[in-house]
């Protein structure tokens, strides 16, 4: 007995292990085009397209969508301020749908793991979620008119941002975001990898597509998982015998609903929207699978075609792109830069001027960045600090509070 378990830990420490290191590589790759996309385009300028209803306007909105590094929770204030300065129902929908299920850094990492077949198929399956989505937002969700007009924007500022943008938002932010479920997902991986028997598929769904898609939608739906987390876990499941077309549709469900997403769709959006949203992603992510699945036949069929995307690469290159990743993880965490700035100047925030406000829906780094550069574009505020474990944000300024809560609303938070 101790022999076996001994054996099936060291197996599930190397797939782990394998996990990590093929998909590191593109994660890296992703998370500096994440920071170049963020700092070039910038939020004002997306909002600026997204103020009409209609179908060009959700098409939009969809295409912005794909290749923005951000996940279910940050997505959700993002939506919200789109809202609120203007853009229609359907194009807040669109976003919201198309936006968490895919990112360039899952894009990347989707063909590091699982090819590149998955990896143009994904996105492809995301924009037209995101459309579907509209679409019926736009024919049920009694919008006729677009909300306020947006002024216009220019990229002007944007030409000012500097490389420390990119690379603070690129390697910080974002990890930050998605280290957590990225590595949940690797170790699940990693487990399924180990411990599933390989013929699981054939001796427990019994080569039923529709139990395949069943178990998977009811697994997905109300669980949070990130694009990139997701990854290592659909992976995995396809060499266990699960349908690929079953496994892409975990790509773009898990992601897109979970019971956060659907809450706010519901209370902003009313349950109408709530409901044709929950059902469009069902069928998008069903009928996207059964359409891959024919694909996936025509081109082989082989489970050697998925994780082929980062075979090329030296074991080295790879090992040492995991050990940077390692450390980005921790500095994430530990916010190590900071702590030694902090330590060398010996900076400490006045007791005098100091507002501290609570912002409840504050929950991700991404939240944090958006909050702390709106306030920093007040000259009267002096510093800026953020627990996004006690949802807290303290502001060291000679201001009254309101002004404060005012600026934190207008970035589509609730501070209480």
């Amino acid at each position: 007995m101790l022999p076996e378990l001994l054996e099936l830990g060291k197996k599930f420490i190397i797939e782990t292990y394998r996990l990590f290191i093929e998909i590191s590589p593109y994660l890296i790759l992703g998370f500096l085009f994440a920071g170049l996309l963020h700092t070039l385009l910038g939020e004002k300028y997306i909002k600026k397209h997204f103020a009409k209803s209609g179908l060009w306007s959700t098409m939009k909105a969809a295409i912005f969508g794909i290749p923005l590094p951000v996940c279910s929770c940050a997505v959700i204030p993002l939506a919200e301020s789109l809202r609120k300065d203007g853009a229609s129902k359907s194009a807040t929908m669109a976003f919201l749908v198309s936006t968490p299920s895919s990112g360039v850094d899952s894009i990347l990492a989707t063909y590091a793991l699982m090819g590149p077949v998955y990896a143009i198929f994904r996105p492809i399956a995301s924009f037209f979620s995101g459309i579907l989505v509209g679409i019926i937002t736009h024919i049920k969700g009694g919008e006729k008119k677009a909300g306020p007009a947006v002024q216009d924007v220019t990229n002007n500022n944007n030409a000012k941002k500097s490389l420390k943008e990119i690379f603070v938002y690129g390697f910080k932010v974002i990890p930050a975001e998605i280290s957590k479920w990225l590595v949940i997902g690797v170790v699940i991986g990693g487990a399924i990898s180990a411990l599933v028997p390989a013929d699981f598929g054939a001796k427990y769904l019994l080569g039923s597509s529709l139990l395949n898609y069943v178990v998977i939608l009811l697994i997905s739906i109300p669980l949070y998982v990130c694009a990139t987390g997701s990854i290592p876990i659909a992976a995995a499941l396809i060499t266990k015998g699960v349908l690929p077309g079953a496994a892409l549709a975990l790509l773009i469900a898990g992601p897109a609903t979970n019971s956060v997403t659907i809450s706010f769709v519901y209370k902003r959006m009313g349950k109408r929207v709530a409901f044709f949203y929950v059902i469009s992603i069902i069928v998008v992510s069903v009928v996207s699978g059964l359409i891959f699945d024919v694909i996936w036949r025509n081109i082989g069929g082989q489970v050697d075609l998925v994780a082929a995307g980062g075979a090329h690469l030296p074991h080295s290159v790879k090992l040492l792109c995991a050990i940077v990743m390692v450390f980005i993880f921790i500095n994430t965490k530990y916010d190590i830069g900071g702590l030694f700035k902090r330590f060398r100047k010996g900076e400490i925030m006045k007791e005098e001027n100091i507002h501290t406000i609570k912002v409840p829906d504050m929950t991700c780094q991404h939240c944090k960045m958006t909050i702390t550069n709106a306030l920093k574009e007040i000259p009267e505020i002096q510093s800026v600090s953020i627990n996004l474990n006690t949802r807290e944000v303290s502001v060291e300024a000679a201001l009254d509070r309101q002004v404060i809560v005012d600026r934190i609303k207008e970035k589509g938070y609730k501070p209480e």
